[in-house]
């Protein structure tokens, strides 16, 4: 059975820490999960980030975390200094989420944020540094129990990973069960030729799903073809989460229809 998840701001800006109190919200609204910001939690005090988790035992709500990287933890730097800072960085936040109880860290983390377009020239490079660093980091994460997923971003954004084909390469050549894909609707609607065939690539590699419509309004009222990643997502038997990124504009809406209806639309317990 799929779950369906949240992103943590639905309610909050990423300057706010009190994550912990979203827990309750995420559960009266019909969500299975929350997906918080792992710097955010990173630097939460040791006992802001104990209250998150009996909040989420409480509540009986999963936690997974995601990152989108500043310059500090970038991975794929050429400069070896900053790809070691990067390093530690993320060996921290490994750690962390794993005194956490473990869970998966999802996002474009190969790289930083914001993409340099004259680095275009250097894609390889680029690559072959952040490959080495996942390689280096994916031993630790399965001690811990964290599941690197790594997410496809538009080129817009960035250059390095825009369609699901290459993040299967880029998964495949860092060769670790602790590295996955992490897809996003609005992404493969951007990149993709064919979203069904995409996530059918991705196959048992896809170990997350952010859904978000074209128009970054609420699910199923845009243009995107939700019947077709429904069959994609039965076809390959995926049992991960189904986390909602909802729009900035979207912020402090409360309806648990919403959740209802990603689940309906699919989850492949309910009928088509």
């Amino acid at each position: 059975m799929r779950i369906v998840g949240i992103h943590y701001t639905r309610w909050a800006s990423p300057a706010e820490a009190d994550i912990a109190s979203l827990v309750q919200k995420a559960k009266h609204l019909l969500y299975d999960q929350l997906e918080v910001d792992g710097i955010i939690m990173q630097q939460m005090s040791p006992w802001g980030r104990k209250r998150l988790g009996f909040e989420a035992r409480n509540h009986q709500i999963d936690i997974s975390y995601s990152i989108v990287p500043p310059p500090e933890y970038d991975l794929s730097s050429l400069d070896e200094d900053v790809r070691r800072h990067a390093l530690s960085q993320f060996q921290d936040l490994i750690r962390t989420i794993g005194e956490m109880g473990g869970g998966s860290l999802n996002g474009p983390l190969y790289t930083s944020f914001p993409g340099n377009r004259e680095m275009q020239h250097d894609r390889q490079k680029l690559l072959e540094q952040s490959v080495k660093s996942l390689r280096s980091l994916t031993p630790l994460a399965q001690d811990e129990d964290v599941v690197l997923n790594i997410r496809p971003v538009n080129r817009y954004e960035h250059f390095l990973i825009p369609t699901a084909g290459d993040a299967l390469s880029y998964v495949h050549a860092v060769n670790h069960p602790n590295c996955g894909i992490d897809l996003d609707t609005f992404e493969m609607n951007l990149e993709e030729d064919d979203m069904k065939a995409a996530i059918l690539e991705a196959g048992i590699y896809l170990h997350c799903l952010h859904v978000r419509e074209n128009n970054q309004k609420m699910v199923g009222l845009g243009a995107l073809d939700w019947s077709a990643v429904r069959s994609a997502l039965d076809a390959i038997y995926y049992k991960g989460p189904l986390v909602h990124m909802p729009a900035s504009g979207e912020r402090d809406r409360e309806d648990p229809a919403e959740s209802r209806r990603i689940r309906n639309l699919l989850c492949s317990d309910t009928p088509l």
